[in-house]
Order: C-alpha cells, then structure tokens, then sequence
C-alpha cells in the first residue's frame, strides 16, 4: 500500500495507550474541554495532561527577566490549579491527572505534546473572535499540525447561542 511520505499506517492516529492532553486558559471554553478530558481519560483509564502555556511580556524582547518569569508561572499556575480543582469537585471519578505548566505559545505546546498522545482537546475559541470565527487560533493550530486526533468542545456560549437560535426557529 502507498502512503502519502510521512504518513502512518491507516488505523495508527494517535496512541491509544498515551495520555490525553488538554489544553487549558481559564476560559469557560477550556474549562468544558477539560471537562470532557477527564471523562474521556476515565472511560479510556488513561491520564490526562492539563497544559497551560503562557507567553510572559518578556518573550518580545528575548530577555525574559527570570523574577518575571518566575512570577508569571506562578499566577499561570494558580489558574490552572483553581480550574482543575473545580472542574474536579463536580466529579465523583477522575483518571490520573498531570499538570504541566510551559513558557512557550499555547499551539506549539499542545502540537509537541500530542507527539504520543492519544488526542488532544482544546475549547473552540472566543465565539467573537475577530480573527477566528469558527475556531480560535490555538485550536486552528492544533488541527493544522497535531499527529495526534485533535477534539475541539464548544464554549458553553456557544451551545447556549446555537440552542436560542434553534428555538427560535433560525
């Protein structure tokens, strides 16, 4: 069989086997990926890799002060610590979970880890983004350069939006 070069073998998408890794901002949408990320890690008995990446002010000028870098990974991780502790206080079942907290852009960080992941899953993005209509640019990223299967959730806006117009006959 001929396979495009780079290509795996037909049935070898992502590694049934490996963690799923989510990404995760603070934001409403990353808080229902993370929600679906741990019961898909559940069901699966696999773990969940809860990434938060953050760019500090520094990165523009290749300087970062590393009392500036130590203090922007510290509030990343404090969100990061309050929306796993209540996304995991509504469950009665969690799968392994690892947090892991990276100095770098959101996309390259989730596209690296995915490397060996059985999916990636990240929240669909602002609903008024500009530049993004439909998904935001982590998200675009993601499906563009992730070897591994890449689930995007909609924030809870834009169910509640698409549920109004739908009752309303639109």
């Amino acid at each position: 069989m001929w396979l495009w070069p780079g290509c795996r073998q037909p049935g070898s998408v992502g590694d049934p086997r490996g963690p799923i890794v989510v990404g995760v901002d603070g934001s409403a949408g990353a808080a229902a990926a993370l929600d679906f990320a741990l019961s898909e890690g559940w069901q699966r008995g696999c773990p969940v890799e809860v990434v938060t990446a953050w760019l500090g002010s520094g990165h523009l000028d290749d300087s970062p002060d590393s009392r500036e870098l130590a203090e922007g990974r510290l509030k990343v991780q404090r969100m990061q610590e309050d929306v796993l502790a209540r996304c995991l206080e509504q469950r009665t079942q969690t799968p392994d979970v690892r947090p892991v907290v990276v100095h770098d852009y959101a996309g390259r960080v989730l596209v690296a880890r995915a490397a060996h992941a059985a999916m990636v899953v990240v929240g669909s993005g602002s609903p008024g983004s500009a530049s993004h209509q439909v998904l935001g640019s982590v998200a675009e990223y993601c499906v563009r350069h992730a070897s591994s299967p890449v689930v995007i959730v909609p924030a809870p806006s834009r169910l509640e939006g698409r549920a109004a117009a739908n009752a309303q006959g639109i």
